[in-house]
């Protein structure tokens, strides 16, 4: 999907530095570092403080999905 958009923003005549890539920590650590490579603009999302957890709980109550997807993408890397 990341580079559909990229591919996209491309044609439509924006530079890589109109637009970033927002990614969880951890989550596709090999797509992140191609990103930077390639000059993209990434920003990694770090949850932290007293907060992680409830954000976290959230997240994974929005779509039950997550959590396999979470555990996927941090045990293949």
């Amino acid at each position: 999907m990341i580079r559909r958009l990229a591919d996209f923003a491309s044609a439509e005549g924006f530079r890589k530095a109109d637009f970033e890539v927002q990614m969880l920590y951890g989550i596709q650590r090999a797509e992140q570092e191609r990103l930077a490579s390639e000059g993209c603009t990434s920003i990694v999302l770090v949850a932290y403080g007293s907060y992680w957890y409830p954000w976290f709980v959230r997240r994974l109550a929005e779509r039950p999905a997550n959590l396999w997807f979470m555990v996927r993408n941090v045990f293949a890397a």
